[in-house]
């Protein structure tokens, strides 16, 4: 590390000279016009380029990139055909690819980009423009701006300076909680609540997204931070949570869906221990995502012995489930046990967003951000 004085010249201007090795370096000459950004961290960015959020303005993603007739325009590539011109491996050529396409829309989004162009050699099928559709009503803030034969453009309408990574924190945290709750009601056959399963996991998804998209556009834009009003560790703190409360989320889902391949509901004691242990679970996650919020060491530690008293009483269920005294089939014992399983992911993520807790509080009260 170099250190410079600020020396004061004429009309009370203040400057700073700048290290000749590193002004050659990176191509700066006397004279260049220099970009000074000011960041609320107190720091002070110097580039010669555009600001850095237009890195993030627009994507154009390429849908036929990869496809091995994209440079055969002739469309008389034959691999994988038969002598008759029928698609060999099943897959029809005209349907296109609707996944692909999905996919191609939520990485752009996901790494933070603001205007999203989808291209295609040739036209979009129906098949695909659905499944954009589809995709871009699960993004919030996100709507399809034009379409065109071969190409589609989606943007993304909210400003970041709106947001509040916190509050979406929070949300993602009471409905995480309330879905494991639904999922263990699910389990013992409550078929009333698999449409509000759904509808919490969907809903949670959504939040954990634009978390993780704030956080992709934080890597390489400082303006981000200053928009969200957070500083990088808090940001990276949140999107550590946001990443464990999605695996819960699959894993609630996926406990919810357990006994619908039963030929009849679970027995009552099945029925209560999941519920149980569920209900341990989810005081976990919340108490661990509230000691993130908090950032003090005690409630961390208490959050971090919580979750470990969580996969205790899983690790009970599962002794009594091989006792045979919880199920009363084997398949419903089948079914338990995978429960279970879903259930110890689910703590061992209640654990590690307690770990990030500690962390966060360590950090609070040994360095002056």
């Amino acid at each position: 590390m170099e250190t410079r004085k600020i020396q004061e010249v004429g009309g009370g201007t203040f400057t700073v000279s700048l290290p000749k090795a590193w002004t050659s370096d990176h191509g700066f000459e006397a004279g260049m016009e220099l970009r000074l950004y000011t960041h609320r961290d107190g720091s002070i960015l110097i580039r010669s380029s555009e600001a850095e959020v237009g890195w993030l303005a627009d994507a154009t993603v390429d849908l036929d990139a990869g496809d091995p007739d994209a440079g055969d325009p002739d469309g008389d590539n034959h691999d994988g055909d038969d002598s008759d011109g029928n698609n060999s491996d099943g897959v029809d050529p005209d349907a296109g690819d609707p996944e692909a396409a999905a996919r191609a829309v939520r990485t752009a989004h996901t790494v933070g980009f603001e205007t999203i162009t989808l291209r295609r050699r040739g036209a979009f099928t129906e098949a695909e423009r659905e499944a954009v559709r589809s995709t871009v009503r699960e993004l919030v803030g996100t709507d399809i701006l034009t379409e065109s034969d071969a190409e589609i453009t989606i943007g993304h309408l909210l400003d970041t300076s709106s947001a509040s990574v916190r509050q979406s924190v929070i949300q993602l945290q009471y409905v995480v909680v309330s879905l494991l709750r639904d999922a263990a009601e699910a389990f013992g056959d409550a078929a009333d609540t698999q449409t509000r399963v759904c509808d919490r996991a969907a809903e949670a998804r959504r939040s954990a997204e634009m978390i993780t998209r704030h956080f992709s556009r934080s890597l390489v834009s400082y303006a981000e931070l200053d928009s969200l009003g957070v500083s990088r560790s808090e940001l990276f703190a949140y999107y550590e949570i946001a990443t464990r409360l999605e695996t819960v989320t699959e894993q609630a889902v996926r406990i919810a869906t357990t006994s619908e391949e039963l030929p009849e509901p679970p027995s009552a004691e099945a029925a209560a221990a999941v519920r149980a242990v569920v209900d341990d679970v989810a005081r976990a996650v919340d108490d661990a995502v509230t000691a993130v919020l908090n950032g003090e060491l005690t409630t961390a530690q208490q959050a971090r012995e919580r979750s470990a008293d969580a996969i205790e009483q899983i690790d009970a269920v599962e002794q009594r489930l091989y006792e045979e005294s919880v199920s009363d089939s084997v398949p419903a014992a089948v079914a338990l046990s995978t429960t279970l399983t879903h259930l110890r992911r689910a703590a061992n993520c209640s654990c590690g967003i307690a770990d990030v807790a500690a962390r966060t509080a360590i950090r609070a009260e040994n360095i002056d951000l």
